[in-house]
């Protein structure tokens, strides 16, 4: 999958964690693969705007701490 821009809204988005935030020693997380990450409006500015919550990883990560893939769009019959 090719990089896309970083996020401007709140959603879902494919995303790999290249530059995780806020890591135990000893932990890797990392990711391996594209998985799908939830972006969310902290109403604040700047690196902090817009936190990511990344399953089974409890502190939250920032933007920039990712490379970025496309939104996931879901089909109209289930909005």
């Amino acid at each position: 999958m090719r990089p896309y821009p970083a996020p401007t809204r709140p959603g879902f988005y494919w995303a790999k964690l290249v530059h995780p935030s806020r890591m135990p020693d000893g932990e890797d997380w990392a990711s391996i693969d594209w998985e799908v990450v939830s972006v969310n409006d902290n109403n604040g500015e700047g690196r902090e705007r817009f936190s990511v919550s990344v399953t089974g990883i409890e502190p939250a990560q920032w933007i920039p701490d990712f490379v970025w893939g496309p939104e996931v769009v879901r089909p109209k019959e289930l909005s």
